[in-house]
């Protein structure tokens, strides 16, 4: 079995996965959304799994950058873990003196505020699979690689050169604040993308000009294998960066199409390119947002999608309706042939799931 619950998040990420061959199955959580996502929708789910099997345990949580769409539900989430029968093995998460690959033992930000003391003085590991440092790729040699109760993860992003990017923009935003780098944080968003009339194949053709938002270039991205299924969660990450190191990946592996794709950037014009629906064809192709603040996904996006994988049957999952994926909805345009593909949609309050 495995599984990805795409919560209701608002304009944000938060992937409740589940893998296994026994109940209770094993459980990743990979970011938290919003603010609002924390008591509307991850809130419940734990609560019923606590109800359900007297704790809820999770093998790793990700939190794959910082801007608010990702971190935000995050922190409420680890204040009250520790009350809510909520185990968690280990943390990924790159704090501010990650971003120069140093250890966050001098850390001293006010308990409770901002998710940096949480993660540091909660009941679980902090990058452990990193030794402390941050996650991240290496320059050169085999791509990092561990085992979480049988789901293997490989890791696509972030370089030590897309952290490096972040850090004065961090350091700036803290600042401003009137905070000190390195003792809170404040959480960014990026710059929203726009639309382009046409159809499927003008939107596909639109220039393709990659994100080069340092929050988003800092994104923790993985590929997850089990039972024979392979998932890429691209985070926000940069599509020149999962480009570069899937050619890092070993050919047989290269070769072989996903199970699913979580799009990066909840499907940005900016963060799929066609090269990168080249590189990773899926059966599955997954979009969490309800396209508010950033009006994601981009139609340029998803035509890609559709036009890079003309012969082979897809389906696009989005987590909930908006006015941004509803033409995706149309059965005449789901009808022609040369696009071959199904939609499916989740709802605003319980979001949507793939089984695969």
């Amino acid at each position: 079995m495995f599984r990805i619950h795409m919560l209701a998040a608002d304009h944000g990420d938060c992937l409740w996965v589940e893998y296994g061959i026994s109940q209770p199955p094993k459980r990743i959580l990979i970011d938290a959304g919003t603010v609002g996502t924390w008591a509307r929708s991850l809130l419940p789910k734990i609560k019923a799994v606590t109800e359900a099997e007297g704790k809820c345990s999770f093998e790793l949580f990700v939190v794959t950058h910082v801007d608010a769409d990702h971190i935000g539900g995050a922190i409420e989430f680890l204040k009250q873990a520790p009350t809510l029968g909520v185990t968690i093995k280990e943390v990924w998460f790159n704090g501010y003196f990650h971003l120069s690959n140093t250890t966050p033992a001098l850390l001293g930000a006010k308990q409770g505020e901002m998710l940096t003391p949480l993660v540091q003085n909660g009941p679980w590991a902090w990058n452990k699979r990193f030794k402390g440092l941050a996650a991240m790729v290496p320059d050169a040699g085999k791509l990092p690689t561990f085992t979480f109760s049988g789901l293997k993860i490989t890791l696509l992003s972030p370089t030590f050169d897309k952290l490096q990017k972040l850090k004065p923009q961090w350091e700036k935003e803290v600042r401003k604040a009137g905070l000190v780098p390195g003792h809170a944080y404040k959480l960014q968003d990026v710059l929203p993308d726009g639309f382009l009339g046409g159809d499927v194949e003008d939107w596909a053709n639109a220039k393709f000009v990659e994100d080069k938002t340092a929050p988003n270039g800092s994104s923790i991205a993985f590929l997850a294998e089990y039972g024979g299924k392979r998932v890429l969660f691209g985070a926000d990450a940069h599509p020149g960066v999962l480009l570069q190191n899937q050619q890092r990946l070993p050919a047989t592996a290269r070769a072989k199409p996903l199970d699913a794709f979580k799009l990066p950037h909840h499907a940005s014009k900016n963060n799929v390119s066609k090269a990168l629906v080249a590189a990773f064809p899926a059966v599955h192709y997954l979009v969490s947002t309800n396209g508010g603040t950033f009006h994601h996904p981009d139609k340029e996006a998803i035509a890609r999608v559709l036009m890079g994988q003309k012969a082979a049957s897809k389906t696009l999952h989005f987590n909930c309706p908006s006015d941004e994926n509803e033409v995706w909805k149309s059965v005449s345009l789901q009808h022609i042939s040369k696009w071959n593909y199904q939609a499916n949609y989740g709802t605003s309050a319980g979001g949507w799931v793939v089984n695969l």
